[in-house]
């Protein structure tokens, strides 16, 4: 016998339990459908950056937002989310100069704290940094990086003590569709009906999507870490995307830098292939790369490495809304920067859900049936893509 739900969120990632809580917040009573445990995608290996630099407007206001939960979890969700200010820099390559400018003027019409700084500024605050090479580069003092395992168990137990129930080690096998409506699925650990269901499920959102009969351009996007412990001497810094070394960095706890690469993505390996190791050349050309930005770093040693795998989308921006039979929506394809987010995320798919459009950010762009108009999200100010494989 089917249970019976108001709606199935499919994927305990940090963007499903984050809609699964705002709707709990709202009266309904949701169930969230895991095939393994919580955070067992992308969440679970994401690098945890809290910062508001994009080239696009509404993913700033979607950040922006989602700050103001990082900053207040306790009151605005309860528990913890292991938010640290660190300060964030945004250091772009010096064609991008106009852009970056003008993307801090977006952001700070929003209201972000955020401000062009020069080489010389950026020496003042992070002493260790090389900066011979920076003209200018973006600063949000109030910036940093959470955790994401945290926040997502933070987001779960709020949407339980709501109401909602989880039920993980549970794969959706087939869907059911009545009138053009879906009514439920089926699942390894039995039928759930509800006439709202929301495919969050991350790299593996393509393939749950056929089952709805709705092919979405899902392709996957599979990202090396490594951690590096500092010399004794450094310790802390800034968190950095160095977008002109084509990297990103931040510090961690026990005296560790966390360092990954924009231009190290592998593409489309098949979701449900294993993580396994890094790159084979992934680590040394990480540390070369933190090198040149500090230096001082040569005196720090290998402390660990690992792998990630998210959605990726053609223009590497998310697919949010309804398509398909009515009551199907999507919350997929974050291509790699959606921990950040997920917090105004969930809201607004909550509002579109229940109110018929998303109030708090307008997220009409995210429209799923985009790319099939041809059409693709491009920053106002655009730097490019982020992610390009290490042969690009």
């Amino acid at each position: 016998m089917s249970q019976n739900f108001d709606v199935i969120v499919i994927g305990a990632g940090v963007i499903g339990v984050s809609t699964a809580f705002h709707l709990a917040k709202r009266g309904l009573k949701p169930i969230i459908l895991e095939r393994k445990q919580i955070g067992y995608g992308a969440t679970g290996s994401s690098s945890g950056l809290v910062r508001m630099h994009y080239d696009l407007e509404v993913e700033s206001q979607l950040a922006w937002e989602s700050f103001q939960y990082f900053r207040n979890w306790g009151d605005r969700v309860g528990g913890e989310c292991g938010f640290r200010r660190t300060g964030f820099l945004h250091i772009e390559p010096t064609h991008h100069e106009t852009q970056l400018h003008k993307n801090v003027e977006m952001q700070q019409r929003i209201g972000i704290p955020t401000s062009i700084i020069t080489g010389a500024d950026v020496k003042k605050i992070a002493p260790y940094f090389k900066t011979d090479d920076i003209a200018f580069a973006a600063y949000e003092p109030e910036s940093g990086y959470a955790d994401a395992t945290l926040t997502a168990n933070s987001f779960l137990t709020a949407a339980k003590e709501l109401g909602a129930v989880y039920m993980q080690d549970c794969e959706v096998t087939a869907v059911q569709i009545s009138g053009g409506k879906v009514t439920g699925v089926q699942t390894t650990r039995g039928d759930f009906s509800a006439p709202i269901i929301i495919n969050a499920a991350g790299a593996w959102a393509g393939k749950l999507s056929d089952l709805f009969g709705v092919s979405i351009p899902l392709g996957t996007w599979t990202h090396d870490v490594v951690h590096i412990r500092r010399p004794a001497h450094i310790v802390d810094h800034l968190a950095v995307i160095d977008s002109s070394l084509g990297m990103y960095f931040r510090p961690d706890s026990g005296n560790l830098t966390l360092v990954a690469l924009e231009d190290d993505t592998r593409f489309d390996e098949p979701a449900e292939k294993e993580l396994g190791y890094v790159a084979r050349d992934f680590v040394d050309r990480a540390i070369d790369r933190i090198c040149m930005r500090i230096p001082a770093m040569e005196e720090g040693s290998l402390h660990s490495s690992h792998v990630g795998r998210d959605g990726i989308t053609p223009d590497q921006r998310a697919i949010i809304g309804q398509t398909g039979p009515e009551g199907y929506f999507l919350a997929t394809g974050f291509s790699g920067t959606g921990f950040k987010i997920a917090p105004a995320v969930g809201l607004c798919l909550s509002e579109l859900i229940l109110d018929g459009r998303s109030k708090t950010i307008d997220i009409s762009g995210f429209d799923p049936m985009r790319f099939a108009r041809g059409e693709q999200l491009k920053g106002e100010n655009n730097y490019g893509f982020i992610w390009r494989s290490a042969s690009t």
